[in-house]
């Protein structure tokens, strides 16, 4: 973790405070990642579930005038559509840079991704409990069930291999995995720094809610407004601190009910 990180209180602690903030702005744009912040994580990604006090929260903000909801995940676009499937809210998948069913890789960049990725699936063959997501514009792999001394190993391998890629792939570390991406796909805090920069969310007020390591870029780029750190303490560029994705759905309501007395 990069400087600057710290512990940080929790949210729901500290919302007396917290709400007037965002009564004072005309708009509020709540991003929210996904595993671990919208819904549990799971043993696998096919196994998450979206629970009802959570989507009915998101169905009452995604029709609020003052409210954009803008769910920003490592994930396909395709897959937050399929799990969440809400009309009125932005689906920023593969770290905010697949928007729609347009976005396209050069063929190179492709085939440096397929290189890269077979070259690590011969490595990893013998760690049944690490396997690869391949996600055709990036690949995950995916350590949740191995043994931290063991997942500490394979980044470092990983990062050793991917050294001939280093001018079109990059890693990202994330808690449970380790993504690879083209640099071409620059991360989270950029996607929401360009987001905010439209002309209709300059003065609004930025929520994020994430969980992961790659949400501290993310945190970083909302700093104007709030930002939320997911999950088990630790240090993080956040700040303020929520423990589960319940707890998420409880701050959205009052975020609402915030928004209704402005």
């Amino acid at each position: 973790m990069k400087s600057g990180a710290r512990a940080v209180p929790h949210l729901l602690t500290q919302w007396d405070r917290v709400a007037p903030r965002i009564r004072g702005h005309a708009r509020v744009v709540v991003f929210l990642d996904f595993d671990g912040t919208l819904v549990d994580i799971a043993p696998r990604p096919d196994q998450v579930r979206v629970k009802p006090a959570a989507r009915a929260i998101l169905q009452r903000l995604a029709r609020h005038p003052r409210v954009t909801l803008v769910v920003i995940s490592g994930r396909r676009r395709a897959e937050l559509l399929h799990y969440i499937g809400i009309r009125g809210i932005r689906y920023f998948g593969l770290y905010g840079w697949e928007r729609s069913t347009t976005t396209a890789l050069p063929s190179s960049v492709r085939q440096a991704l397929r290189r890269a990725r077979l070259q690590f699936e011969r490595h990893l063959r013998a760690y049944p409990s690490i396997w690869i997501e391949d996600k055709r514009n990036t690949f995950s792999v995916h350590l949740l069930d191995a043994p931290a001394a063991l997942q500490h190993r394979v980044r470092g391998t990983l990062r050793a291999l991917l050294k001939p890629f280093r001018r079109t792939l990059r890693i990202v570390e994330n808690l449970r995995d380790a993504e690879v991406l083209p640099r071409s796909i620059p991360g989270k805090g950029i996607a929401v720094r360009r987001f905010l920069a439209q002309p209709a969310f300059r003065r609004s007020c930025p929520v994020y809610f994430g969980d992961d390591l790659s949400d501290e870029s993310g945190f970083v780029a909302a700093r104007r407004g709030v930002s939320v750190h997911v999950g088990k303490r630790r240090l993080t560029r956040a700040g303020y601190s929520l423990r589960t994705p319940a707890e998420v759905a409880t701050a959205l309501a009052k975020l609402e009910a915030a928004l209704a007395r402005a």
